[in-house]
C-alpha cells in the first residue's frame, strides 16, 4: 500500500519544509507532491531544494494562483500511489497517521477514506478548540485534510470544486468535498489518536470560523455580517450544485 501526499502552497516558505518533513516520517508514503500556486514569496525555491534533498519529493508549478482546490486537484492528477492524503504548507502530520490509517484499510478492503482526530493550536494564544467545544467535530468534518483516500475514488468525484465563488475570504471547497464525501463513502473510519496539527493564525480559515461562530447551548451557531449572506447564498447554491454532479459520477461508476 503506497501513499501520495499533496501538499498546495501558497506563500509558505517559511512553513514548507516542516510540513513536508512531517509527511516523510510517515509509513507507506512513496511521493510527496508540492504544488506551488503561483507563489510570490520563494516557496518554489524551497520546494524545489526539498525535492533535491528526498527522491520522494516532486514539485509541480502552477503560473497563476488558482485556489487549494485546484491545486489539489493538479497534485492528484500527477500522483502515482494507490492512497492520496492531504497537507497544508503551514500544517504538519503527527505520529505515524498515515500508518494506522494502512492498517485499517487492510483490515478492511471495502474501506475508502479513513480519517484521524486533529488538533487546532495557534502560536500566540496556544492550543485552541479543544475537544469538548462543539465546533472542534465541526472544524474535522469540514476539512479535507487528516484523511486518507483510495485515489481511484477522488478521480471518480472529478476532485475538488473549482468554481470561482470559493476564491472568496468564505472558501468553501473543503465543505463541498467532505459533504460529497460523508454522503456516498460511509462508513469513514476514525483514527482517534491526533494524527494532524493545524496551525492557526490571525485570519486563517479557523481563526474565520471561530470569529463568525458563537457557542449556543450544547453546539454551536453562526454570526453571519448582513454584508456577506449574497455570497453565503452563493456559495450554498454551488456546494448543492457540486453534491449533484458529484452523486452523478460516483452513480455511473
Amino acid at each position: 500500500m503506497d501513499v501520495s501526499i499533496i501538499i498546495p502552497c501558497f506563500n509558505h516558505a517559511s512553513t514548507l519544509e516542516r510540513a513536508v518533513a512531517s509527511a516523510l516520517r510517515q509509513s507507506g508514503v512513496t511521493e510527496v507532491l508540492i504544488v506551488d500556486d503561483g507563489s510570490t514569496d520563494p516557496s518554489a525555491g524551497v520546494a524545489d531544494s526539498l525535492a533535491a534533498s528526498d527522491n520522494r519529493v516532486r514539485t509541480v508549478l502552477l503560473e497563476v494562483n488558482s485556489g487549494p482546490g485546484a491545486a489539489r486537484n493538479r497534485g492528484v492528477a500527477q500522483t502515482v500511489g494507490s492512497f492520496i492524503s492531504f497537507l497544508d504548507a503551514d500544517d504538519e502530520l503527527m505520529g505515524d497517521f498515515t500508518g494506522s490509517a494502512l492498517k485499517l484499510f487492510q483490515q478492511n478492503p471495502e474501506l475508502i477514506v479513513a480519517k484521524c482526530e486533529m488538533e487546532f493550536f495557534d502560536p500566540v494564544k496556544g492550543y485552541i478548540l479543544p475537544a469538548d467545544d462543539p465546533r472542534h467535530q465541526s472544524a474535522i468534518l469540514s476539512s479535507s485534510c487528516g484523511m486518507v483516500m483510495r485515489r481511484e475514488r477522488f478521480m471518480q468525484m472529478g476532485g475538488f470544486s473549482e468554481d470561482p465563488v470559493f476564491r472568496g475570504p468564505a472558501g468553501g471547497e473543503d465543505v463541498a468535498f467532505m459533504q460529497a464525501v460523508m454522503a456516498h463513502f460511509q462508513p469513514i473510519a476514525r483514527i482517534e489518536q491526533s494524527g494532524y496539527r493545524v496551525w492557526s493564525q490571525s485570519g486563517s480559515h479557523l481563526d474565520r470560523f471561530l470569529a463568525n461562530t458563537r457557542l449556543k447551548g450544547d453546539g454551536f451557531e453562526f454570526i453571519s455580517p448582513h454584508d456577506s449572506e449574497m455570497q453565503d447564498q452563493q456559495i450554498a447554491m454551488v456546494i448543492a450544485d457540486y453534491q449533484i454532479k458529484v452523486s452523478k459520477r460516483v452513480g455511473s461508476c
